[in-house]
C-alpha cells in the first residue's frame, strides 16, 4: 500500500472532495494542490470551481442585507471561506478601517512582509471604492473581498488572501458576480439602522507575518496584544531560530507607529568599534574616515521602531549610553555638543540567559532592568510540534513557488517523521530542510520519507507511526466539542463564539481553519434559522 498523501494548502477549509481521512486529524490536512489528496496514482477530479453555489450564496447575501451591518459581516465571512475553498490560498489576511483611516492589518498568516504591503494597498483600493475593485481576470494571484463598509462609530473589514495557483476563467468570472452582488449588499445596509454591537476585526489576537496553531504562540500572541502600543522597551528571548524578529516586527505592524519605520540592527554583525557610530550617528570629521554626517540608526527609527537584535552581546563600554538613551530618550552623536530628544520604541532580542551574563559581569545589572521590563518568551518548536505541520505546510508552498518546482505534495508518513524530530535549530532549521526536500523532491513531485536528510530521518529506521499522542486526543476533543456547539446555534458563529468563550467570531473561525472542521457540512444542513448557505 502507498502512503496516503497530503499536500501543503494551510488555507482551505471547505474542500468537498478531501477524504475523510484528511480531515480527522491536523496532520493530514496540509494540502496544495486538489490532485494529490488522493495520491499520485488517483484520477483527475473534476474542477473544484464548480462546487460554489453560486445562487445559494446570493440568495444569502441579499437576505442579510436586509437584516443590517452584523447580519451581512457574518454571511461575507462565510461566502469568504466558501470561495477560497474553490480559490485556494496559502495566505490570508484580515485588516480593518475606520471612516477616514488607513487600513489596520489585524490578523494574517502566511503571508511575507512583501505580500502584506500588496495586500495593504488592495483593501485600501477596495475600501476607496467602497467595494467596487477591479474586476478579477484569469491569471491573478490575490482575491480581495470586503466584508463590512466603514461607517461612523464602525470599523470596516475586508479579506484579502493570495492563491497557491492563478484564477481560471470561471473563478474570475464567479468572484466578480459575486463581488458585484456584495457590493449591492454594502449599499442596502446603509438604510438599514446599525446595531449596538460594532462589527470589528480587531478582537482576534494573531501575529501577522507568523505561522501557528499552537496554544503555546497564542498566548505569545495575546501577551503581543497587550503590550503592542507600550512606549516601554520589549525584550523578546528565545532559542536562535524562533522567529523573535518576526516578533519583533509583528508588534511593530500591530501598534500605533506602524506607519513609521522599522530599523532592524544586529549588534553581533558589526565590529564594537563601530556600533556607537551606526546606532548614535556622527558629524564629519569626528573620527578618521567620517567623510560626511551621519544621523544614525537610532534617528532614523524617529516615532516608529528600533529592533536591537542579539543584545546580549552588544559591548559593556557602550552599554551606559544605550542606558540614557532608553531612560531619557535622548541621544548624543558624535561631534555634537549638546544631546537631542527622540522619539523611538526599542524592541530588544537575544537568545542569551542575560541573567547569568549580569551574574559574571558580562551585562549592566541596570540596563537589564530597564529593557526586562515587558518580557516575551518565544517558545522552542519542540515545545509546540502542533505548529509543526502548518510551517510544513507553508514552507513547501513557499519555496515551491521560490524555486518554480511543481510540489504535488508530502506524505503523511515523512509529516510524521518531521513532527518527531526535536529540531535544536527550531524554524530556521525546518525552513532549510523543507526547502531541501523541495529542490529534491521525486519526479511525480511528492515528497517521501527517504528524502528526508539522514540527521532527521537515519536510513533503516523504523517507519512505523508514532504513537497517539496528547495534543491529538485534546484537538479531536475540541473538534467535536466545536462540532456540536455550531449544530446546537444553528451555525450562527457569532453565538457559537460566545457559548465555546472564545470572546471573538474570528478566533472561532481559526480554530475551524486550523482543526480543519468543514464547515461547508454546517452551511448546507437544513435547520432551523441561522444564515445559511443551501447547494
Amino acid at each position: 500500500m502507498g502512503d496516503k498523501v497530503s499536500a501543503p494548502r494551510p488555507a482551505s477549509l471547505i474542500n468537498k472532495r478531501i477524504p475523510t481521512i484528511f480531515k480527522s486529524t491536523v496532520k493530514e490536512t496540509v494540502l496544495i494542490s486538489d490532485s494529490a489528496v488522493t495520491g499520485p496514482d488517483a484520477p483527475a477530479s473534476e474542477s473544484s470551481s464548480s462546487l460554489l453555489p453560486i445562487s445559494s450564496i446570493v440568495r444569502a447575501v441579499c437576505q442579510a442585507a436586509s437584516g443590517g451591518p452584523d447580519a451581512l459581516y457574518e454571511v461575507m465571512i462565510k461566502m469568504s471561506l466558501m470561495v477560497e475553498a474553490t480559490a485556494p490560498t496559502y495566505g490570508l489576511s484580515i485588516w480593518a478601517t475606520t471612516d477616514s483611516g488607513k487600513p489596520t492589518l489585524r490578523w494574517a498568516e502566511g503571508l511575507e512582509e512583501q505580500e502584506i504591503a500588496i495586500g495593504e494597498r488592495a483593501v485600501g483600493e477596495i475600501f476607496a471604492s467602497k467595494g467596487r475593485p477591479e474586476p478579477a481576470a484569469e491569471g491573478d494571484h490575490a482575491i480581495c473581498l470586503l466584508l463590512a463598509l466603514p461607517s461612523p462609530g464602525r470599523e470596516g473589514a475586508a479579506l484579502y488572501g493570495r492563491c497557491v495557483r492563478p484564477l481560471t476563467a470561471q473563478q474570475a468570472q464567479e468572484l466578480n458576480a459575486l463581488s458585484d452582488v456584495a457590493h449591492l449588499a454594502h449599499q442596502s445596509t446603509k438604510m438599514v439602522p446599525a446595531g449596538t454591537r460594532p462589527v470589528s476585526a480587531s478582537s482576534t489576537s494573531s501575529l501577522p507575518g507568523m505561522v501557528f496553531s499552537s496554544r503555546a504562540m497564542a498566548d505569545v500572541a495575546r501577551n503581543v496584544e497587550r503590550i503592542k502600543d507600550s512606549n516601554s522597551t520589549i525584550l523578546v528571548t528565545g532559542e536562535s531560530g524562533t522567529g523573535k524578529e518576526l516578533i519583533a516586527r509583528a508588534i511593530h505592524r500591530l501598534s500605533r507607529r506602524s506607519e513609521s519605520e522599522f530599523i532592524p540592527f544586529n549588534c553581533s554583525a558589526v565590529p564594537a568599534e563601530l556600533i556607537e557610530s551606526m546606532l548614535f550617528g556622527h558629524r564629519r570629521g569626528t573620527f578618521t574616515g567620517a567623510m560626511s554626517d551621519q544621523a544614525g540608526l537610532i534617528r532614523s527609527a524617529e516615532n516608529g521602531t528600533l529592533f536591537l537584535d542579539e543584545i546580549g552581546d552588544l559591548p559593556l563600554p557602550l552599554q551606559p549610553k544605550l542606558l540614557r538613551f532608553l531612560q531619557e530618550g535622548e541621544i548624543h552623536t558624535l561631534g555634537e555638543r549638546a544631546p537631542r530628544k527622540v522619539n523611538v520604541r526599542v524592541i530588544a532580542a537575544t537568545h542569551k540567559d542575560l541573567e547569568k551574563l549580569v551574574s559574571e559581569n558580562l551585562f549592566r545589572e541596570d540596563l537589564y532592568y530597564r529593557i526586562a521590563t515587558l518580557t516575551l518568551k518565544v517558545p522552542p518548536l519542540r515545545e509546540r510540534r502542533e505548529d509543526i505541520s502548518a510551517l510544513i505546510s507553508h514552507f513547501v508552498s513557499h519555496y515551491a513557488r521560490k524555486n518554480e518546482r511543481p510540489i504535488s505534495g508530502i506524505t503523511a508518513q515523512a509529516i510524521q517523521i518531521l513532527e518527531t524530530y526535536s529540531w535544536p535549530g527550531n524554524i530556521r532549521e525546518l525552513a532549510g530542510e523543507i526547502e531541501r526536500l523541495v529542490l529534491y523532491a521525486e519526479d511525480d513531485g511528492y515528497i517521501r520519507p527517504e528524502n528526508i536528510s539522514s540527521r532527521i530521518y537515519p536510513q533503516g529506521a523504523p517507519g512505523e507511526a508514532p504513537p497517539a499522542k496528547l495534543d491529538d486526543l485534546l484537538e479531536s476533543y475540541e473538534r467535536r466539542v466545536i462540532t456540536e456547539t455550531l449544530k446546537r446555534h444553528d451555525c450562527n458563529v457569532a453565538k457559537a463564539s460566545e457559548a465555546l468563550g472564545l470572546g471573538s467570531r474570528q478566533t472561532l473561525y481559526k480554530k475551524l481553519k486550523r482543526l480543519a472542521i468543514d464547515i461547508g457540512d454546517f452551511l448546507q444542513e437544513d435547520t432551523e434559522p441561522g444564515m445559511q448557505y443551501r447547494a
